[in-house]
């Protein structure tokens, strides 16, 4: 539940080494003993500890404080491929349901199991069934922070975290700074499909099973300019997760990385790459429930050629 500096890791791995990591659902499979009960958050972080449990932490050798690694994701998948997984509301969690900006009164929360295969997952809505494309990809992941631990359902540029971003998958590479010798990567939160923004809280939750390989890495050959990236053979993107600053402030963030990003290592004078970032510029919102906020900001490798 936690990314600390301190903590004994689990695995060491060398770096370009392949390993598997499993991983437990967002609610260590609460709801899926307890459904159809309804959560209240607050009860849920008290009877768990925590929200988002973590696989680690995992040495990986090579990796100093004040460089990067490299987080190559080669495939996430469901756990078992055809199973049972879980989504929800809950009481007093949700970008529609807060206090603030409900738009009635509170809604009973509730909590819905999924079946799911490798393609599909079927959401029931009251008589109805939803079918939904089944793409696995991890909510949470991160690095030890410089001092004190945090929850890992917490989000930092320091340590990435809870940011439920779809791009973090098979085929990315995620880029995160170093604060302790190792790096300390742990992983989880698996997510089978998930709304931008995940509005209510609640992805489609999972077990997950994880490949992937690390390379530490210089943090100017990395390109790496100060906050997480992600990239793929596609796009580059940068990551905003700013715990308790509005969307506004994220899009902004990751946006002026991308930016800055384009300046120093790929040849573009910084307000050519400002112009080419307000035209082809794409943003995705991974959470946008008071106080987590996320966004990827990304520019197609097409226009860098």
């Amino acid at each position: 539940m936690f990314f600390d500096p301190r903590a004994e890791p689990a695995a060491e791995i060398a770096p370009g080494e392949h390993i598997v990591v499993e991983t437990a659902d967002s609610l260590c499979g609460l709801v899926k003993r307890e459904a159809p009960a309804g959560f209240a958050i607050g009860d849920v972080l008290e009877r768990l500890g925590g929200a988002c449990p973590v696989t680690g932490p995992v040495y990986v050798a090579g990796a100093e404080p004040g460089g990067v690694i490299e987080v190559h994701i080669e495939r996430v998948s469901a756990s078992p491929p055809a199973g049972r997984g879980w989504t929800g509301v809950f009481a007093g969690f949700g970008a529609l349901t807060h206090e603030a900006y409900s738009l009635q009164e509170p809604l009973e929360p509730v909590s819905t199991l999924v079946d799911y295969d490798t393609g599909t997952a079927r959401l029931g809505l009251g008589g109805r069934v939803a079918e939904l494309p089944v793409r696995p990809f991890l909510g949470t992941v991160g690095v030890a922070p410089r001092r004190e631990r945090r929850m890992s359902f917490s989000q930092s540029p320091e340590y990435l975290g809870d940011v439920d971003l779809p791009g973090v998958t098979g085929g990315a590479v995620l880029v995160l700074p170093v604060h302790v010798p190792g790096a300390l990567l742990a992983l989880g939160d698996a997510h089978a499909a998930q709304g931008d923004g995940e509005i209510t809280g609640a992805a489609i939750e999972i077990e997950a099973e994880a490949e992937l390989w690390c390379v530490p890495r210089d943090s100017e050959d990395a390109g790496f300019t100060g906050l997480p990236q992600l990239n793929t053979a596609s796009f580059l993107g940068s990551v905003a997760g700013l715990q308790g600053n509005d969307l506004t402030d994220c899009a902004r963030a990751a946006y002026r990385d991308l930016a800055l990003r384009l300046t120093r290592h790929h040849g573009l004078p910084l307000r050519e790459a400002y112009m080419l970032l307000g035209q082809a510029g794409r943003l995705r919102v991974g959470n946008m429930i008071d106080p987590f906020y996320s966004v990827l900001a990304s520019i197609d490798r097409r226009f860098l050629a």
